[in-house]
């Protein structure tokens, strides 16, 4: 680099280190000055920086991936703001305003700092925290945070992206960093931001254990019951409507303090506006015609309830296999989940497939800002399916033999739960619900039992199927 790049370079990391704190207290502190509550994964991903600090330096690679607006920033910030007085280098930057703006690589940026700290990586006697947000701005990030990790043990690095397909394909990066996911929020998490409502203790815990590893359905009828007084206690002063606005757009967090509903779907669709543009458009895989029929391809996705690639092929006029790989990219970038159908071989299944929204914020936007063509039930029955697939994908994230399927046959269940060597079938429904679909499902499939998520009470029922309100199942 030249002397005037370098000198750039210096002015930017002067800033930021002088900066940092002030920078990072807008995520941390209110506008009262009042401490914001944490996400439930602050916990485990602060004691990965503190144990560092403390000297363990068996972990020393954190890389969060996520859906943009699941609040990657505000959880660096934290821990940013947690280690400031560690007695450490610390370096808190966002890639994508230096490379963008800056037109600076993540190398040279980490080469100049290396300059003002005095010493090299390898040779530094003080420990060096460095939180880097939006790595995959810089194509060879992978590349050069190995670089820097091989060469020296006293560097912490903590990293965040949004695009997932970048980050979890990055061969230089998968043997080394620990990978941590951040979903969108479930329900009590966006109490606790909310209102600061917080959990009762161990009552997720045992909810877990009540709907998933009973014996059967009665099983799990008498373990919910016990602890209807904790679930009771926990709704105790919660607004029914609460409950609504988190199926609508709560499960994004940057979503909760917005009190206008017109500008919170204008948010989120500027969130897919820049997945779309930014996430998807730097995979290189489409042009900017395709690019730009992507919107329309996610609002038709919202009123189906099965995806048919020959078809959305002939309506946008793109080749069958690049719709395919539309889709594919989507799910990469954790825009949707596919749900397969059950019974079918993963790749080369001929069933129709299902997405779900990764959170039913999007659903909730077309159908806001468009349009839809679907009844008010229906509509609100797409949106609890993108709830439940959401619950169920964090549910079932690194257990083993785990998966999760549905019936493709008509008035089959939404999804067959499969993890461990148990098997349940679930149903959700936005009003009162019968347990048709759960049978005849389960008389294809060997399942311990079924669940009937809807607005009724909790009640066992004779075929080995449970109906229960979806109030307690938001507590998972």
């Amino acid at each position: 680099m030249d002397r005037e790049q370098k000198n750039k370079i210096i002015n930017f990391l002067n800033d930021q280190i002088s900066q940092a704190e002030f920078r990072a207290r807008a995520y941390v502190f209110d506008d009262d000055n009042k401490k914001r509550p944490t996400r439930n994964i602050y916990v485990k991903l602060n004691k990965y920086v503190e144990d560092f600090i403390n000297g363990d330096s068996a972990t020393r690679w954190i890389t969060l991936t996520g859906l943009r607006g699941s609040g990657k920033t505000t959880l660096v910030s934290q821990l940013y703001w947690n280690a400031r007085t560690a007695d450490a280098y610390k370096l808190y930057i966002s890639l994508d305003y230096v490379v963008q703006i800056l037109g600076i690589t993540l190398n040279d940026l980490l080469a100049v700092y290396e300059e003002i700290i005095g010493s090299f990586f390898e040779k530094t006697e003080k420990p060096i925290l460095l939180f880097l947000d939006e790595v995959q701005y810089d194509e060879k990030w992978g590349i050069t945070l190995k670089s820097i990790y091989d060469r020296s043990r006293k560097v912490f690095i903590f990293a965040t992206g949004s695009a997932a397909l970048t980050m979890n394909t990055n061969a230089d990066v998968a043997r080394r960093t620990i990978y941590e996911k951040l979903y969108p929020l479930c329900f009590t998490e966006f109490l606790k931001i909310k209102n600061e409502k917080f959990e009762e203790k161990g009552l997720v815990r045992e909810m877990r254990r009540a709907i998933f590893e009973s014996q059967n359905a009665k099983g799990s009828f008498n373990s919910i019951k016990l602890l209807e007084p904790g679930i009771n206690k926990y709704f105790l002063g919660v607004d029914r409507m609460d409950i609504d606005k988190y199926i609508k757009y709560g499960s994004l967090p940057f979503m909760v303090a917005l009190k206008n509903e017109a500008l919170v779907y204008d948010q989120i669709n500027k969130t897919l506006d820049r997945i779309i543009n930014s996430d998807v458009a730097r995979t290189g895989r489409f042009g900017s015609e395709i690019i730009s029929k992507i919107p329309a391809i996610l609002y038709a996705v919202a009123d189906m309830d099965q995806i048919n690639y020959t078809k959305i092929s002939g309506v946008f006029g793109i080749s069958r296999p690049k719709v395919m790989e539309i889709f594919d990219v989507l799910e990469k970038t954790e825009t949707l989940i596919k749900i397969y159908p059950y019974g079918s071989h993963i790749t080369q299944s001929r069933k129709p497939l299902k997405y779900l929204f990764s959170s039913p914020a999007f659903r909730s936007m077309y159908y806001h800002m468009i349009g839809n063509i679907v009844s008010a039930d229906n509509a609100r029955g797409k949106l609890l399916e993108d709830t439940a697939g959401m619950y169920l994908k964090r549910f079932l994230d690194g257990k083993i033999n785990a998966s999760l399927t549905y019936d493709s046959a008509q008035g089959g269940a939404d999804f067959i739960v499969s993890f461990g060597g148990k098997r349940i079938l679930i149903e959700v429904g936005a009003g009162s619900k019968d347990s048709r679909q759960l049978l005849n499902t389960a008389k294809k499939v060997k399942a311990d039992y079924g669940l009937a998520i809807c607005n009724d009470d909790l009640e066992l029922l004779e075929e080995n199927i449970l109906k229960m309100p979806l109030k307690y199942f938001l507590l998972i």
